[in-house]
């Protein structure tokens, strides 16, 4: 049943709606297409053809989800150039990702690079528009349609350290960080404290960004003022624990989530991946903790595992526990800012309609979990005494930086 992620029940977690399960007129089919594999590669042509099946396969789903089904399939080609990213021509009506993009950047940055190069189709078949800019205005719109950043290449100047950056949601992330690395104070009380005042932080800028975006809508626009990321990998099967890590974010860390479809190029696998939604800042923050927390989980049950008479139950219905804990704890502290300060947060109309503007289409699911024995409930009592603080064996990924670099696209 298609619904708006606001509509779905107590508890539940958007996800896409797979194309394939919806009868529509204009959802074109393009394997009849005559794909070309020819050039050097450094994959089996095995694998090389299942990276253009599903391209198609995105192409078709995001041509049906943005486009309204007004592009025409066109032939797909693996690029065997390093600096550049992804090629529409218009002549050959062929798009070419390279093959080097595929294998050393993520699936959801291939995707990005696709509905670039759709958006180049876009401008030159629906709105028959030839000798324009190639990244001007035109194109611009084309990819609003088709929901990707108009930029062609990384910039410079938002690659530097954090620290360094002038940005207003680089210092409030640097701010976060700062205080989260106090929680690493083995004073209970005082880690408890920081963690505490990390989320009042957040918490009142938030407030106030949507009290100023509230007054100054057409300024700051709906759009531009928020990002998407992707955390976590590829994975068929999300487990209990997973979907509540993802309500944490979203309940705590002002962004708004989705389980989407994804695919594992590497393995040629379909899965689902974690996709937020929100202010830079707040989708940094989100990856920190994402990052902290799956790190601290694995951390956890390998301790136990070190003491057998421990161990009770399975690592599934530990991690559960932990995270309903954790969520139970961090529920108990907003209710704190509550009636200690007045702060109340509730929601962000203007990140809500960009949520609906990348993601037009979505379900709310839900599904059993792992059963509640002694395990569960060992890890009830560790997720309730954990404070997040900085991140350990690796963290989260992308730290330092502020933003991700790109390669160039035609």
């Amino acid at each position: 049943m298609l619904s708006a992620w606001e509509e779905g029940p107590a508890g539940s977690v958007p996800i896409f709606l797979p194309y394939e399960s919806v009868e529509h007129p204009k959802i074109l089919k393009s394997a009849h297409h005559a794909d070309d594999l020819s050039g050097r590669h450094r994959t089996p042509p095995e694998l090389q053809a299942a990276w253009i099946r599903h391209l198609r396969w995105f192409f078709d789903f995001y041509n049906y989800q943005y486009a309204k089904g007004q592009l025409r399939p066109p032939i797909f080609r693996l690029g065997s150039s390093r600096g550049r990213l992804g090629e529409w021509n218009p002549e050959r009506r062929t798009i070419t990702i390279s093959e080097s993009h595929i294998l050393e950047n993520s699936w959801p940055s291939v995707l990005d690079t696709l509905r670039h190069e759709m958006a180049h189709q876009y401008v030159h078949e629906v709105m028959q528009l030839s000798g324009v800019s190639p990244h001007g205005e035109e194109f611009g719109h084309a990819c609003r349609i088709l929901r990707c950043e108009a930029e062609c290449c990384a910039n410079e100047e938002a690659l530097k350290p954090l620290g360094e950056s002038e940005l207003e949601r680089d210092r409030i992330l640097v701010r976060v960080r700062d205080l989260l690395a106090l929680a690493d104070s083995p004073n209970e009380h005082e880690a408890a404290n920081a963690m505490r005042l990390a989320h009042k932080y957040l918490l009142k800028y938030n407030l106030s960004l949507r009290d100023l975006r509230a007054e100054s809508a057409d300024e700051i626009g709906a759009s531009s003022s928020y990002r998407v990321r992707y955390l976590g990998r590829c994975a068929r099967r999300i487990q209990e624990y997973e979907y509540t890590l993802s309500e944490i974010l979203q309940e705590h860390f002002f962004v708004l989530i989705l389980w989407t479809y994804s695919y594992d190029p590497h393995e040629d696998k379909l899965g689902r991946i974690l996709q937020v939604a929100g202010i830079p800042a707040n989708v940094e923050v989100a990856e920190y903790v994402y990052g902290y927390l799956t790190n601290l989980a694995d951390a956890l049950w390998s301790g136990r595992r070190k003491k057998p008479r421990e161990v009770r139950g399975t690592k599934l219905q530990y991690l559960a526990g932990v995270f309903s804990g954790l969520l139970e704890k961090l529920d108990r502290q907003k209710g704190e800012l509550k009636r200690e300060h007045g702060l109340v947060w509730r929601g962000d109309a203007e990140l809500k309609k960009f949520y609906k503007h990348v993601n037009p289409r979505t379900y709310t699911t839900s599904g059993g979990g792992v059963s509640r024995g002694s395990g569960y409930y060992d890890g009830v009592e560790d997720g309730r005494n954990i404070t997040i603080r900085r991140p350990i064996g690796g963290g989260a990924t992308n730290r330092g930086r502020a933003l991700r670099g790109r390669g160039s696209r035609e």
